[in-house]
């Protein structure tokens, strides 16, 4: 069984992930935190998950064999009208040393919990392909995963939005960093290492939540209607 705990603050960093330009092939892009006075946010918009800035790195924590998890609401972050089409999904570690692992992304619909009204991932509904990624150096990196995903919906038929996650899962055995961004929000990342979705609240407190987000485009064709599972999914939240 996997002890999860916090053995080592790293001192507080600010950092700024670029966007990558390649959708086709797994990125490692090294964050220089000499960026920061002119990459402070993540770019809006067309950006979805954790745009806040890089806080801090927590050390004793990620070993892989794990999945980590963000939800957003696209209503509150997009300028697109009615859905939107993920294409990448991004996650900020740092590394010690060189090291090669498997990665791959998915994006899926919350579920709300009605006794104690907390949001947390449910049901996948675009799962990617899994790439290796290869760190040559030590540093914190942007890991950017391609992921091809049709149009979703924004908001149901009343006007309500919906509301997703985005994830990452890691099925190789590594060690590594967690990046966050210092805000404490309840019910927004999560990590699941082999029990189940935890909050990451419950562990992280006031270091906050993970730094991921996910590139998206417009688009004006969603799919589903009420007796597809995007909409049986998402009719949870009317």
């Amino acid at each position: 069984m996997k002890t999860k705990l916090i053995m080592l603050l790293i001192l507080t960093v600010a950092l700024m992930a670029n966007a990558v330009s390649a959708k086709e092939v797994a990125t490692a892009t090294l964050v220089d935190p000499a960026d920061l006075p002119l990459n402070y946010a993540v770019p809006t918009p067309e950006t979805v998950g954790n745009l806040n800035p890089a806080q801090w790195l927590l050390g004793g924590w990620f070993v892989g064999q794990e999945s980590y998890a963000f939800i957003f609401n696209p209503s509150e972050q997009l300028t697109c009208q009615m859905g939107f089409q993920l294409t990448q999904v991004h996650m900020l570690l740092d590394f010690a040393g060189p090291v090669t692992f498997d990665v791959y992304a998915d994006l899926g619909s919350a579920v709300i919990d009605p006794a104690t009204g907390c949001t947390y991932p449910g049901e996948e509904n675009c799962t990617g392909a899994t790439y290796t990624v290869t760190i040559a150096a030590a540093g914190t990196y942007d890991i950017a995963i391609p992921i091809e995903c049709e149009c979703a919906y924004i908001y149901d038929v009343t006007g309500a939005p919906y509301i997703y996650y985005l994830s990452m899962h890691f099925p190789t055995a590594f060690d590594a960093q967690v990046v966050t961004d210092g805000i404490q929000a309840a019910c927004t990342s999560y990590n699941d290492w082999g029990q189940g979705w935890q909050d990451l609240t419950d562990y992280f407190g006031s270091y906050g939540n993970v730094n991921m987000w996910g590139d998206v485009i417009c688009c004006t064709d969603p799919v589903g209607v009420e007796e597809t599972s995007w909409g049986d999914v998402k009719s949870l939240f009317r």
